[in-house]
């Protein structure tokens, strides 16, 4: 299953639900430092979506 938060900023993060919540984690560290949040609260924000929206990383 895959999973898809838009940030506030923009920035769309769609991954894998084994890694969602690393790279929205990596994005909130990369992109704003200070703002943590956790597992849950990143996973209450999250949308479902099909796994064919997610890009293969090279």
């Amino acid at each position: 299953m895959a999973y898809q938060l838009i940030c506030p900023c923009g920035t769309n993060v769609t991954a894998f639900d084994d890694v969602f919540v690393d790279e929205v984690q990596a994005h909130l560290a990369a992109e704003h430092p200070g703002r943590n949040y956790s597992a849950d609260d990143i996973m209450t924000m999250a949308m479902p979506v099909s796994d064919k929206l997610v890009r293969p990383k090279f």
